[in-house]
């Protein structure tokens, strides 16, 4: 799997997700989910989420990336799950290279750091209304257009 298109987008939960299929349209972006939510949501919240955003905006082209640190377990539920991209925390070289080998085989990607600050842009979904959310996204994106 190649790198994550530009931009990352944090969402919390499926509000953010709807407005960023909205605003970015056929435009590639990653939807990445709040931090540790491999851990506080778990894989399947999030795959579910992605499941029905995708229903709803067929046309969407996205990656879809789980936080999982704090807890590999959830790395390995979101492989099986066919999320494209996990972050975990650093591990061992032999376990990072396990971990990703069952990923490649999955067409899915491992990462051991968030995605530089530059490309992330945090949604706060869990926070603004709807029409909101679409506003500063779209006042974002001109911006880094520029």
């Amino acid at each position: 799997m190649t790198a994550l298109p530009d931009p990352v987008i944090r969402i919390h939960g499926i509000t953010g997700a709807r407005s960023a299929c909205r605003v970015m349209g056929n435009r590639a972006f990653a939807l990445l989910s709040p931090d540790h939510a491999a851990q506080s949501h778990g894989a399947q919240w999030f795959a579910d989420l992605i499941r029905l955003v995708r229903e709803e905006f067929p046309s969407c082209d996205f990656k879809a990336v789980l936080d999982c640190r704090g807890r590999v377990s959830g790395a390995l539920a979101a492989i099986e799950l066919g999320l494209d991209a996990v972050i975990v925390d650093p591990l061992p070289a032999d376990q990072l290279e396990n971990l990703r080998d069952m990923a490649r085989q999955a067409d899915s990607r491992v990462m051991t750091e968030l995605p530089d600050s530059d490309v992330l842009y945090q949604m706060a979904d869990d926070i603004l209304p709807d029409k909101e959310l679409d506003k500063r996204l779209l006042a974002h994106l001109a911006m880094i257009a520029r």
